[in-house]
C-alpha cells in the first residue's frame, strides 16, 4: 500500500496524497468494522479486503485521468 501511495503521490501531487489519506481511511474503516462485528475472515473475505482497495484505488485513478483529460482540452 506503501508503494502504492507514492506512486500516486508521484504522478497526480497534491490529488494524489489524498487519494492516498482516502485510502489509509478507508482501509481502517474496513479493518474497525471486521474487529467490532466479529467477522471471521477467511481466505475468500481476505481476498474481497484486497479487491476492495484494489478497486477504490482504480476508481481514484480513472477520476484523476478524467480530470487530467478536462483540464488539457480546456474545460
Amino acid at each position: 500500500m506503501i508503494v502504492i501511495i507514492i506512486f500516486l503521490t508521484a504522478f497526480y501531487r497534491v490529488s494524489g496524497l489524498l487519494a492516498g489519506l482516502a485510502l489509509i481511511t478507508y482501509t481502517l474503516i474496513l479493518i474497525a468494522l471486521v474487529k467490532m462485528t466479529g467477522v471471521v475472515l477467511t481466505l475468500a473475505s481476505i481476498a474481497g479486503v484486497i479487491l476492495s482497495i484494489g478497486l477504490a484505488i482504480d476508481a481514484n485513478i480513472l477520476i484523476f485521468e478524467r480530470m487530467r483529460e478536462a483540464l488539457h482540452d480546456g474545460k
